[in-house]
């Protein structure tokens, strides 16, 4: 099969690699679509040479594995949740998949993503998609899934007040869940024009180019979805007393800040990442009932050949959206 592999100096090759087989308990897929995520630009320079990344991806069933429990049936399709866990561990009964301790990361080195035209899942892990549904939107269940988490974690509910840094894909399907949850006003802040008009579209009330000019103590949640450190002190700031902040964006940078500001407002921060199988079937219903749309996140469509291209351009902040490589 083709695959585009990581080689030095961080870019990507397109060659051919051997097909994946589906053991028991596995389905091989043929990939419909895979995301660019902005998390694979930081990631890509720690992959070791030929890693096959990709992990927000839907695929069409083309192979069950042997003994392998379940009505899987050859042409259907899925959406993946990229995290292969154990299945028999306390946080694997708790839904929290991704703190299973024997958990292999799709796509991030653990076993081969979806920039492939072939991938290997579990039928843990692989999420039917219902006939209503797009298969090309199948890619877009797990960036919506990172936003209901991020909602969940700051507690949005009906009538809150909630301001969202960054309009990259996180902030954008956090602000959807957020309209969807019935908050009453939604602030986006974002300093690139194409993104604050993309916040717009998916719901924002009104967009800032900078959190600092975010109105003090007015925010029942505020939600870090840009990945910059730094910026917990003017978080605070804007929060009201008794506020939720929820960090769900992806830095290694130290965020040093004065916690008295914090203690004295009794502000909660807690931090969002991945998903649960729980949040996938909620997105996979919401994409159904036509609660979440997600056909707005869609910006193109690209071919294996052009991958790097895809990542100059999502690193330069060149489009809004979400960026599908179809194999």
């Amino acid at each position: 099969m083709r695959a585009a592999v990581v080689v030095p100096g961080g870019r990507y090759e397109v060659t051919e690699v051997p097909d994946p087989s589906p053991g028991p308990g596995e389905l091989l897929l043929r990939v419909t679509a895979c995301g660019f995520c902005g998390s694979d630009i930081k990631a890509r320079a720690a992959m070791p040479e030929g890693t096959v990344m990709g992990h927000e991806f839907g695929g069409q069933i083309v192979g069950v594995g042997p003994d392998t429990a379940g009505d899987w049936r050859e042409g259907a399709h899925v959406a993946v949740l990229p995290a292969l866990s154990c299945g028999g561990c306390d946080w694997c009964a708790s839904g929290y998949v991704i703190h299973c301790p024997r958990v292999r990361l799709v796509g991030l080195g653990g076993t081969g993503g979806g920039f492939a035209e072939l991938a290997v899942v579990t039928t843990a892990a692989a999420f039917p998609l219902t006939p209503d549904i797009d298969p090309l939107h199948g890619a877009l269940v797990e960036p919506f899934a990172v936003g209901l988490h991020t909602a969940r974690t700051g507690r949005i509910e009906a009538g809150d007040d909630v301001l969202v840094v960054g309009a990259g894909t996180v902030g954008l399907t956090t602000i959807a869940w957020a309209r969807a949850l019935g908050a009453r006003r939604i602030t986006a802040v974002d300093p690139a024009a194409i993104r604050r008009a993309a916040a717009e579209r998916f719901g924002a009330t009104d967009v800032l180019t900078s959190v600092e000019e975010a109105t003090a103590g007015s925010y029942d949640v505020v939600a870090e979805c840009a990945g910059r450190a730094g910026l917990l002190d003017a978080f605070v700031t804007a929060a009201r007393p008794r506020g939720r902040i929820v960090l769900a964006g992806v830095t290694i940078d130290a965020t040093p800040f004065q916690s008295w500001a914090a203690l004295m407002k009794e502000v909660s921060v807690g931090f969002a990442v991945y998903y649960t199988p729980e949040e996938f079937r909620t997105v996979i219903a919401a994409f159904t009932s036509g609660l979440i749309d997600p056909a707005p996140l869609l910006a193109r469509q690209v071919g294996l050949g052009e991958v790097n291209e895809a990542f100059d351009d999502l690193a330069q902040v060149a489009a809004s959206g979400k960026i599908l490589v179809s194999p």
